[in-house]
């Protein structure tokens, strides 16, 4: 119990830096790591192969994701957005940013429940989940709340999770509690980041 509490501190002290330092972008900064990021993702052979997304809206100073939801609505693939109930996580289909979403818990962008049907997590194929750092054992640091570690449990074993970070959310080391998920790919402005440990599975 005191470990975990010794990783939490050290989790909201990390969560803290990151926070700050990623709200220290320019928004010229910004939109053209943002850009670059995306470009990264669309050339990948898990984006090109997907059918069904799961994706997240951008908060604050969140890279931006609309670009990857327009392209793959385009492309006639799925995308499958989050919902907050409670203390889970819903997931619904978006096929319209602009019709579709409504301002949801703690300010987010969330899909209209009255505008788009609910999915299942097994039809997922590809999952871009958010984070405020990473590291090179493929460790992650969110919000606080866990939602996504229950999500990671949900999908499909071989469904692939990407993160979508900027160079500077790349720690050394990320403090790890035994429930908390790792991803299997990171793209950054400067490097695409595979682990192939849990590629491979």
């Amino acid at each position: 119990m005191k470990i975990n509490k010794n990783i939490n501190l050290e989790k909201k002290i990390i969560r803290k830096k990151i926070q700050e330092a990623r709200n220290q972008l320019s928004l010229k900064e910004h939109e053209l790591k943002s850009r670059i990021i995306t470009k990264k993702l669309l050339k990948t052979g898990e984006y090109k192969s997907s059918q069904t997304i799961f994706i997240y809206y951008p908060f604050r100073s969140e890279i931006d994701t609309k670009g990857i939801i327009k392209d793959a609505l385009k492309k006639g693939k799925k995308i499958i957005m989050p919902k907050i109930a409670g203390s889970q996580l819903k997931v619904f289909y978006v096929s319209n940013l602009k019709n579709d979403l409504k301002t949801g818990s703690f300010g987010i962008m969330e899909p209209d429940v009255l505008k788009c049907g609910e999915a299942k997590f097994d039809e997922i194929d590809l999952a871009i989940v958010p984070g405020l750092c990473f590291d090179l054992n493929f460790n992650r640091i969110g919000y606080g709340g866990g939602y996504y570690d229950k999500i990671s449990e949900m999908l499909r074993k071989d469904v692939k999770k990407i993160a979508l970070a900027f160079d500077l959310q790349m720690v050394k080391n990320v403090p790890c509690c035994p429930y908390d998920k790792k991803i299997n790919i990171i793209i950054t402005e400067s490097q695409i980041y595979k682990d192939l440990k849990i590629y491979d599975k």
